[in-house]
């Protein structure tokens, strides 16, 4: 039983796993100062007691301590149910990472079965994890080098509040040691940045936005917009590779111009560099690891946003390869290599992502990303996300799809389960899916409106592309036919508009988008038939607007702005500037550059009409 001290952490996992109490010598640093290896140890019961057999009395004691169950007879635990609490600051022994490797570490957050830890020697990253990667959890030892102790003992919980609650202090501390100039350059300067954010009011003020009566409202007032997608921003906003806080600036400052305020953007993108069609730099280059550039450069641009009044709306992953998502997580748990769908066709694409409904451990690695993304604080203003005003929403995935009838169910079931987790970690934001409508949902209308009445989603969207769905040809391009393309376009916007005012909840048109007249993609190729699309399409939210309809925004893709497209190539390089057309597709083909003045015209037009509706 638990009378031998171990050593060795595999050992007591095993031992853990049959159903034993463990005593395990701490020989790893990741809990100093608090246990300080070769001096302490420590009695783990294990997590699950289903077919455990004949505890000490001791043991016994300790684990009903520990649940705060006196008095209940724990010996020959038969019933599955029973198993050990989980609960904050708690120590745990966890496997972790790729490797799963076994370490000592507190749990700082509990949601449901996810688990966010960290050590307790200074160092700054999180640690995700689910209640299945627990072995056991500490229930006594000793602590500060011999002091004995029991976790329900008044001295262990003040002891272990007080690392939980000093770890951020003692973090800076080590800071000013190694950069004494640079920290209180640091401090001075986000003291400044949340003045001037509390400062900047902004359209209306700087409050969340939430919702009433199926309305958007901000300040209290309705709030409709004419919104872009910028899914590169915080790549620009970074310090690293990509990085351009000049064109940033010029690029919100122009937007802002225009009344466009509400920004679709990326949060990051999955996996290695150098593959074709991703775009670069990606932020999860591993699972669990992340270019911190790059979550410095969307601390950053959640800060100019807010100096503007702006917001974002900040998708999580996606169900296409050029930015990972999907397809990313099969690869990373063992579904073999990517077959791209410029490479290796469509169907084959579709085939491979088709599994990730049915991965558990995909799904799972995405949901430790989603933990550690919404419960990060912003490094420039130490402002945590879930309280700051320039994030419009969470988004679960760019144009989530089940791909197969046989997913559907399991489709359904993951977006909700998400929205639910999202919404426990950051209570004060909206949720949505980032689904196109029914053709995201294999054509099923009835599972879009299913999903979009979960209680966890607060809005619905859509996305219409009349070119990719074959609405409008090559020869209606270059005849400017623009009419089946209008026409089919808001059939598909009434058919789910109808839905959102059935069940009461606001509908954005998130992405849409036209090509270029004849199929150009050079910034100065003609725009004319774009602009009676744009026109036509936008069009749609004014009379909904002044009517208090459920038809809440629209949001264009996407924005080029100032970018200079390469002329020698079509497709995006590593070097190239970012325009709104990602890597795999032609630079140019949906973009609205800055130089497009007619069509930026009618944007500004329709984003002054809804900007100052009562």
């Amino acid at each position: 039983m638990a009378s031998a001290v171990l050593s060795d952490y595999s050992e007591a996992a095993l031992r853990l796993s049959r159903g034993s109490f463990v005593r395990l010598a701490v020989t790893e640093e990741d809990m100093r100062p608090f246990f300080r290896p070769g001096r302490d140890s420590v009695l783990l019961a294990p997590v699950r007691l289903s077919g455990a057999q004949h505890y000490t009395q001791e043991e016994l004691k300790a684990f009903e301590a520990h649940n705060d169950v006196p008095g209940r007879k724990w010996r020959n635990v038969t019933a599955a149910e029973d198993r050990i609490t989980v609960r904050r600051r708690d120590v745990v022994l966890v496997r972790t990472g790729a490797d799963r490797g076994l370490r000592l570490l507190r749990v700082v957050h509990v949601w449901g079965t996810l688990l966010q830890l960290r050590c307790d020697c200074g160092q700054s990253s999180y640690i995700s994890a689910t209640v299945s990667d627990v072995v056991g959890v500490v229930v006594e030892g000793t602590i500060r080098g011999g002091t004995p102790f029991r976790s329900t003992q008044r001295k262990w919980r003040y002891a272990s509040k007080f690392w939980t609650v000093s770890y951020r202090a003692r973090s800076w501390a080590g800071k000013v040691r190694r950069n004494p100039r640079g920290t209180l350059s640091c401090v001075v300067s986000a003291l400044v940045l949340s003045l001037v954010i509390i400062s900047c009011t902004g359209r209306g003020g700087v409050d969340i936005i939430g919702i009433e009566n199926g309305q958007f409202v901000k300040s209290g007032s309705p709030y409709y917009f004419i919104g872009t997608n910028f899914w590169y921003g915080p790549i620009l906003a970074s310090e690293g590779s990509g990085g351009d806080r000049e064109r940033l600036g010029r690029e919100l400052d122009s937007l802002c111009s225009m009344g466009v305020r509400n920004l679709r953007v990326l949060v990051g993108a999955d996996g290695p560099r150098g593959v074709y069609t991703k775009v670069e730099p990606t932020l999860q280059y591993a699972p669990g690891k992340y270019n911190d550039t790059l979550l410095r450069g969307l601390d950053y641009f959640l800060v100019e946003l807010g100096k503007r009044g702006m917001e974002a709306v900040l998708y999580l992953n996606n169900a296409w390869e050029w930015s990972g998502g999907y397809s990313q997580y099969l690869q990373w748990t063992g579904h073999g290599d990517i077959p791209l769908p410029r490479v290796a066709g469509y169907d084959a694409y579709v085939d491979y992502v088709a599994g990730f409904m049915k991965s558990d451990t995909a799904r799972t690695l995405f949901r430790r990303y989603v933990m550690d993304i919404i419960s990060r604080t912003n490094t420039v203003t130490g402002k945590a996300y879930r309280d700051d005003p320039a994030i419009f929403s969470w988004q679960i995935c760019n144009e989530p799809r089940p791909f197969g009838a046989d997913n559907k169910e399991v489709f359904r079931d993951w977006l909700t389960s998400t929205a639910e987790l999202i919404k426990s970690i950051d209570p004060n934001h909206m949720v949505s899916v980032g689904s196109e409508g029914k053709y995201g949902c294999e054509v099923d209308l009835a599972l879009w409106e299913e999903i979009g009445r979960s209680p966890y989603i607060d809005y619905l969207n859509i996305h219409i592309w009349p070119f990719n769905w074959a609405w409008t040809t090559r020869d209606d391009m270059s005849s400017g036919n623009v009419t089946p393309a209008v026409q089919l376009s808001k059939e598909y916007l009434q058919e789910h508009l109808e839905i959102a005012r059935r069940i009461g909840k606001p509908l954005v048109v998130e992405e849409f988008g036209f090509p270029r007249d004849s199929m150009g993609f050079s910034r100065s190729t003609s725009v004319s038939m774009r602009d009676i699309y744009y026109d036509a399409m936008l069009s749609e939210i004014t009379d909904e607007a002044a009517s208090g309809g459920f038809l809440a925004g629209f949001n264009f893709w996407g924005w080029g702005g100032f970018a200079e497209p390469s002329g020698d190539h079509l497709m995006w390089q590593p070097g190239d500037d970012y325009t709104g057309d990602p890597a795999q597709e032609e630079q140019g083909l949906y973009s609205v550059f800055a130089s497009d003045t007619s069509t930026v015209r009618i944007i500004r037009k329709y984003a002054r009409s809804v900007e100052n509706i009562e």
